[in-house]
């Protein structure tokens, strides 16, 4: 089993059919299986085999594509780093993974220096200059590369890629999933929304970000089908490029939509050729749902899952009736659950963790073993999310039983945010919440206890984190406060906070 092997196929039986479109420009199936050859050539002579780690640090493009099946091709484990990331989030990433190579772009050089000593090669996807050996400049050498590369067979457990989630601990948590983990769950998933080839889908998110990378990238080309490649989301250009190339199938999160409603009532913004909207990394407000239906005649799927389940759970089938308060109906092929604190499974309409067990459930967390057993127990997969079904199997999400801040799509756990704040010197305690946000869903928000005799405003807090973290895991408000609330053992009381504040 290889992942890749869908490319090929298409390429060997449609190869003039149309598999990307980006920046204006047309790709055929033959063409990108060719450019994804060269890449594998590329990293055999490289000496990256087997098992191997691959970084990819690039945005959405079309290398970042050749790079992803490339390592897939050759057997090597791909290991996406969004692209907004800075050093120190990139770099600890590099050193656990382990990755020898990297893709990466010329702005990136200076935030790698402190993992230059462990990396075999930086492959620089755009013009670059060097007298390193280290530095390879892409566009110059391949052209010295030709003729068929085809995919290694590997066993349905070898590793395909790595995508690391932040974790509660503080330090990211390296999600290894298999081919088979990828390949299933794109097919029961497309499945269970009636993806074909005839579909035209459109990628807006992070090609580093599992919902896209796997419902986008790996189903769209799984079924032939071709989609147009954005390097990020703007609404009007979005919908404007729907408009123009009568594209019929989205991916987005419940952010998109709401800024897709604010758009004027203009022909360039006409959407109605939209067919499925899948919406995504968080639960999506009914009456979002009901406007954007009936404003473009469309359905919207909601879709449930995390980067652990590979990362589908549940979805609204299309086979089965819709229930909006829901998360949709488990995927085929996977047993989902609720259970108590003591693992007892509990009756519907009974809240407890939401348990997952089947296809989708990944072969560990990298290098962390401890972590692995703590999360996946006899084959099920605790996801930490509070939840119940139905008497029907229908699931619903009622909370997240760990500190996730959903920003827009994207997790943002408040310890990552906690850890920065308390280098900064004026500030002796802080802790991060969740509060909500009508556009985003929700947004950090900091409660700082300064040190006594000091002082600091709030917007030199937030450009001091600005400096140090991804753009979508910024504070977006700050409060200063005398004491935050503890335990009897000295813990932070987030959830007095939250009652207090919110």
């Amino acid at each position: 089993m290889n992942i890749s092997q869908s490319l090929e196929r298409h390429a060997f039986i449609n190869g003039e059919r149309t598999a990307v479109k980006f920046k204006g420009k047309t790709y055929s199936y033959k063409q990108v299986n060719q450019n994804v050859d060269a890449f594998a050539q590329l990293l055999t002579s490289l000496n990256v085999k087997q098992g191997d780690r691959v970084a990819i640090w690039l945005p959405n493009s079309m290398e970042f594509i050749y790079a992803f099946y490339a390592a897939l091709k050759i057997g090597a484990i791909a290991v996406p780093i969004n692209h907004l990331f800075k050093s120190a989030e990139a770099n600890y990433i590099l050193k656990d993974s382990g990755a020898k190579i990297i893709f990466t772009t010329n702005e990136k050089i200076p935030m790698l220096e402190n993992n230059l000593p462990n990396l075999n090669k930086v492959i620089i996807t755009d013009h670059f200059q060097t007298d390193s050996e280290q530095f390879i400049d892409l566009k110059s050498i391949l052209t010295n590369y030709n003729g068929l590369f085809c995919s290694k067979d590997l066993s349905p457990d070898q590793g395909a890629c790595i995508l690391y989630t932040s974790g509660t601990t503080g330090n990211p948590k390296g999600v290894e999933l298999s081919h088979y983990n990828l390949n299933t769950n794109a097919e029961f998933y497309a499945d269970s929304i009636n993806l074909t080839e005839n579909h035209y889908g459109c990628i807006v998110t992070p090609l580093s970000h599992l919902l896209v990378l796997m419902a986008g990238l790996i189903l769209i080309f799984m079924k032939g089908g071709k989609f147009y490649l954005f390097e990020k989301f703007s609404p009007k250009t979005v919908a404007s490029k729907i408009c123009e190339e009568k594209i019929n199938f989205f991916i987005g999160v419940p952010a998109m939509y709401y800024m897709f409603l604010t758009l004027p009532d203009a022909p360039c913004f006409d959407m109605s050729s939209l067919e499925l909207c899948i919406t995504s990394g968080g639960h999506m407000p009914l009456e979002v749902r009901k406007k954007f239906e009936s404003r473009y005649n469309t359905k919207t799927i909601q879709a449930y899952g995390q980067t652990e389940s590979s990362p589908v759970i549940t979805v609204d089938m299309l086979s089965r009736e819709r229930r909006f308060e829901s998360v949709g109906y488990p995927i085929p092929h996977l047993e989902v659950a609720i259970v108590d604190d003591k693992n007892h499974f509990l009756p519907p309409h009974e809240p407890g963790e939401i348990i997952v067990r089947g296809h989708c459930v990944m072969k560990g967390y990298w290098n962390n073993p401890e972590q692995t057993d703590k999360t996946i127990i006899n084959g099920w997969l605790h996801t930490g999310d509070i939840g119940k079904m139905d008497e029907d199997g229908y699931v619903y999400l009622l909370d997240r039983k760990k500190d996730l801040i959903i920003v827009g799509g994207y997790n943002v756990y408040p310890v990552e945010i906690e850890n920065v704040l308390y280098t900064h010197p004026a500030i002796l305690e802080s802790a991060v919440i969740g509060q909500p946000d009508e556009r985003l869903g929700e947004i950090p928000k900091a409660f700082v206890v300064l040190k006594e005799g000091v002082s600091v405003s709030k917007e030199e807090i937030i450009q001091f984190c600005l400096e140090r973290l991804a753009k979508y895991k910024q504070i977006r408000e700050v409060e200063f406060i005398k004491e935050i609330p503890k335990t009897p053992s000295g813990k932070l009381m987030k959830r007095g906070l939250k009652a207090q504040y919110n």
